[in-house]
């Protein structure tokens, strides 16, 4: 009797599956699976994840050694069993959705449409999931950088600090070629091949301001030119953006069309990954708009979003933070607050300065809106990864503008560099200079740790704090952001002139100072770090010395904090307050994405956004 592969060890059957999925079958294996009984059980019904196991790794980085640096960062938290299978059937899953061909044709069912609103959820959290998952960079890498002398300055104290090289070490090696010697992250290969096709072309158009996409199997959607406390509240919404914090604006791009009977790139079995037909687009014209056009129209709807005044507000902490609920007689204040605004007198002993005429018709004559009492808790902070992608949006767009003819040295280009933090290497944990120096001196381990005047609470730089850094801050002349606000449609206006600029900023622990503990966990976070520094240049002077202090914190969706308050020139009396959200995995060479405004947030201050990397 001739033989079969069933007569095959079940060693040897494993060792042909792993070997399939490395070789860029997945399918093979579900197709194997449906085959007999046998094969069904062999693979998806063992008694432990042995295989799976074997399967995910040909394809991804192991992702323990980021899960076990994740536990420590939330306080020791133990990391879930990790379940093999369903991680590789989702990210599977995730680039096959996004593969799948673009064609024209006509609506699908309504049933369709409902499987497929959960479906980009799905794929958001796979590619997350990948992107903080990746291998972190090892602490053996030498991520720093001599600082340059090129330019002369008349403080030597600050020389460092304004000589030092505009962006992460790590950018500055991407350039150079030196890819191989970053580690062997196979996350960053996958992920960067796969967006270069783009994200889902029905989440990407809602990135839009006035550019329609029609994507058929999915409700039909017209942009608006909304701000960002005015979603919807979809489910993908927050997801969404927090993978374009990482990922920055990606445009839909035509796909060629293929038979919609193609095969299945999936190793699930279950219904929802049947045959799905292909994601068409339908367009309002007879071509895609241009990436250019498209990246244009995204900074539009982004620059509406992170200058909108009213965005601002105690439940926010006037950050970049979603709004903190509390119980129904607190929401009930706020309100009756806001329904005593016709009572409100101008002419308050209070008030020394009597607004404008266009600061009434955007805010009218309304009270602040009082602080929430008890005072906001880290642990309720959820960041707005909304407002943070619109930053990132409008940042990276005004850094293409400023640095068409850079300043810098050649080497320094940001005509060359710009498109390198882009890579998904900047969003590995580890990757910012000197970030696993302060781990391996951390407490326990036999090194002497700064203590807090106020707590004398032990700690150590586990935020990659101390250093110097760069930071480039956006804004609209005063005026100009008043009248945009008063009328939102100005900001579709071509010819916007934004102001756009890299200040140097150096960063040093003052101590540390304990972080209360989370309702329902046993388990205290890190300790608040407290820093205090200084930056140089304004909207004034490039000369400018400016005294900052601050915390950085954990806060909740194991996000880092950043605070910080900068003095007025020549002065010790607050004027800038900032809130920023670290981006990617803890000390990824990304940096943060924030939000400045006025330090004793008056109710006409202005907003603007800025993004920070460490340099040095």
């Amino acid at each position: 009797m001739a033989s079969t592969i069933a007569d095959l060890p079940a060693e040897l059957i494993e060792a042909v599956l792993v070997m399939a999925a490395a070789s860029g079958n997945p399918n093979s294996i579900a197709a194997l699976s449906q085959t007999s009984k046998l094969f069904y059980r062999l693979i998806y019904c063992c008694p432990d994840q042995h295989l799976w196991r074997e399967i995910f790794l040909t394809t991804f980085d192991d992702p323990r050694p980021a899960l076990n640096h994740m536990s420590t960062m939330s306080g020791g938290h133990p990391v879930l069993e990790l379940n093999w299978t369903q991680e590789y059937i989702d990210r599977i899953s995730a680039a096959r959705y996004i593969r799948r061909p673009v064609q024209t044709m006509a609506p699908v069912s309504s049933q369709s449409e409902v499987l497929r609103i959960p479906a980009s959820l799905s794929v958001v959290k796979a590619l997350l999931s990948v992107i903080t998952t990746s291998l972190p960079f090892p602490s053996s890498l030498p991520l720093s950088l001599t600082v340059l002398t090129e330019f002369p300055v008349s403080n030597a104290h600050f020389a460092p600090m304004i000589n030092s090289p505009p962006f992460p070490p790590l950018l500055l090696l991407l350039t150079a070629n030196y890819s191989a010697m970053l580690g062997g992250s196979v996350n960053v290969t996958w992920l960067q091949d796969l967006l270069e096709i783009g994200l889902p072309p029905e989440l990407t158009r809602t990135l839009m301001a006035t550019l329609s996409f029609d994507v058929q199997g999915h409700v039909p959607y017209q942009p608006t030119l909304t701000s960002t406390s005015h979603l919807d509240g979809s489910e993908v919404d927050q997801p969404f953006h927090k993978l374009i914090c990482c990922t920055g604006f990606i445009p839909i791009t035509a796909r060629p069309a293929v038979s919609t009977s193609a095969p299945p790139d999936s190793a699930s079995t279950s219904d929802e990954d049947e045959d799905i037909p292909p994601l068409p687009i339908t367009r309002p014209r007879s071509s895609l708009y241009t990436p250019e056009e498209q990246s244009a129209d995204a900074r539009k709807l982004a620059r509406r979003r992170v200058y909108d005044m009213r965005y601002l507000g105690p439940a926010r902490m006037r950050g970049p933070f979603q709004p903190v609920q509390r119980d129904a007689e607190s929401n009930q204040l706020e309100i009756e607050v806001e329904d005593e605004d016709e009572d409100y007198d101008d002419d308050d002993e209070d008030d020394e300065e009597e607004p404008n005429e266009l600061d009434l018709m955007i805010f009218g004559n309304r009270l602040p809106a009082p602080d929430l009492s008890p005072p906001i808790e880290p642990y309720e902070l959820i960041p707005d990864y909304v407002w943070l992608a619109s930053a990132r949006i409008v940042v990276e767009a005004n850094l293409r503008d400023v640095f068409k003819q850079s300043p810098y040295p050649a080497a320094f280009s940001m005509g060359d560099i710009l498109p390198y933090m882009r890579k998904m290497q900047t969003m590995c944990i580890g990757g910012s200079p000197g970030y696993w120096d302060a781990w391996a001196n951390r407490p326990g381990e036999g090194s002497k740790t700064g203590k807090s005047n106020q707590n004398e609470v032990e700690g150590w730089d586990w935020a990659g704090v101390s250093g110097i850094w760069k930071r480039c801050v956006c804004w609209l002349d005063y005026r100009e952001l008043l009248v945009h606000n008063l009328v939102p449609e100005k900001f579709l206006e071509d010819g916007i002139q934004e102001a756009c600029r890299i200040i140097p900023l150096t960063v040093r622990i003052t101590g540390y100072s304990e972080s209360p503990i989370p309702p329902g966990s046993t388990t205290r976070p890190l300790p608040t770090i407290h820093v205090e520094g200084e930056s140089i240049g304004s909207d004034r002077s490039l000369d400018e010395l400016r005294h900052i202090t601050g915390t950085v914190s954990m806060i909740s969706d194991g996000a880092v904090r950043w605070q910080m308050v900068s003095t007025a020139a020549g002065s010790d009396e607050p004027e800038w307050s900032s809130e920023a959200v670290q981006i990617g995995g803890s000390g990824a060479a990304i940096g943060f994405l924030g939000l400045w405004t006025g330090a004793m947030h008056e109710r006409s201050d202005p907003l603007g956004p800025f993004w920070a990397w460490k340099v040095a």
